[in-house]
């Protein structure tokens, strides 16, 4: 197994290969797991074929987290992996330190995750890991925010965010009394992020993230 196969296998399933680590004791994996590979929407052509999934369309609670499992989970048991993921229930497996783990995906001045490729809406879907060593012959990135006027602190029309605190309930209670750019097209100081212009994101995709969001 490695990265160029593996990076075939994620396109095929409309996802792709946010980068990998190798775990230490920290991790909170076991000794036998050598690698981990992170796992993120492909931009834009993932939300068509989710839009097409039986978990979409059955109408039952947390169609992309379901998907999730399906698509990765049966991946793994394919190629001899362990399939995590970042949701299902305590105790949860850390993946915002496993993804800086990566260096290829940063904390962000808002201390949101950041990458090269998405921006501020990096997301991801799930993790496999590897008994195995897994090399990766691409270039490594340096943060996106290098240089860059930082445009995500200036940009929430909710005042709800800054370098040091997120107001969960503030952010809420502006989607909820207010119809804005956030609730249609995905969180503003996100969408600030140069970065993050460059993921076609799809409307419908974003409004889906944010309804969540808000349970709505």
């Amino acid at each position: 197994m490695n990265l160029t196969d593996l990076s075939q296998g994620a396109h095929a399933r409309h996802l792709r290969i946010l980068g990998h680590f190798a775990p230490e004791d920290s991790h909170g994996l076991g000794p036998e797991v050598k690698t981990v590979v992170l796992l993120g929407p492909d931009e834009p052509r993932f939300w068509s074929a989710f839009e097409d999934s039986p978990e979409y369309r059955d109408g039952a609670p947390d169609p992309m987290d379901r998907w999730s499992a399906r698509v990765i989970g049966d991946w793994a048991r394919e190629i001899g992996g362990e399939a995590y993921f970042p949701f299902g229930g305590a105790p949860y497996h850390p993946f915002y330190s496993w993804a800086l783990s990566t260096g290829r995906v940063y904390a962000s001045p808002l201390r949101f995750l950041v990458d090269n490729e998405s921006g501020l809406f990096v997301s991801f879907r799930g993790a496999i890991g590897f008994t195995q060593n897994i090399s990766d012959p691409r270039p490594v990135l340096s943060t996106p925010c290098a240089g860059c006027a930082a445009p995500c602190l200036t940009s929430c029309p909710a005042d709800a965010l800054d370098e040091t605190d997120y107001n969960v309930p503030k952010c809420k209670s502006y989607l909820m009394n207010a119809i804005e750019s956030c609730e249609t097209f995905g969180c503003a100081a996100r969408r600030a992020c140069p970065y993050t212009a460059k993921t076609q994101r799809p409307v419908a995709h974003a409004k889906f993230h944010m309804r969540a969001f808000i349970g709505a």
